[in-house]
């Protein structure tokens, strides 16, 4: 993690969506659902490695629609079923997102109005161009986990 020396810069991306717990926290664990929409639009995700324990490890590849594909890996840190996950998050080609050093992902998912809010909130970025990016990356990502909810309902 950062020093506190270190510049700390963040992401924090919310939205609600017409679901129940259960359903939302399968779409972030569950491998097949993961591949599904994981991402912004313009690319596919495939699961590596997923060990949904805590200190278990996690890796996806990034496939964009032209150009290389990129990994993204970490290890879950804690695993509360259905209300949160935390985990670190290494982005591998895409050095310049996490500089080598693990940032913190926390999920959330929580019961609001007839559904369910999710918030994610990844910590320790490196700069300010990281958080811009990810936070691209995670806007649009979590519309697509919409677009995958609306497609179980067909």
């Amino acid at each position: 993690m950062a020093s506190t020396s270190d510049p700390d810069y963040s992401v924090n991306e919310s939205m609600w969506f017409d679901t129940d717990l259960e359903t939302a926290f399968t779409g972030w664990t569950d491998p097949k659902a993961i591949a599904s929409w994981f991402g912004p639009p313009g690319y596919t995700a495939e699961v590596l490695e997923l060990d949904l324990t805590p200190g278990g490890q996690w890796r996806f590849r990034m496939m964009p629609e032209t150009g290389a594909p990129s990994h993204h890996s970490g290890r879950y840190v804690e695993i509360s079923r259905p209300n949160s996950l935390i985990f670190t998050w290494e982005s591998e080609e895409d050095r310049h997102l996490t500089h080598g050093r693990d940032t913190l992902v926390t999920i959330t998912f929580a019961e609001e109005a007839n559904g369910v809010r999710i918030t994610i909130l990844h910590e320790h970025l490196p700069t300010q161009e990281a958080a811009q990016s990810l936070t691209y990356g995670w806007g649009r990502g979590i519309i697509c986990f919409g677009h995958w909810l609306r497609r179980l309902e067909e």
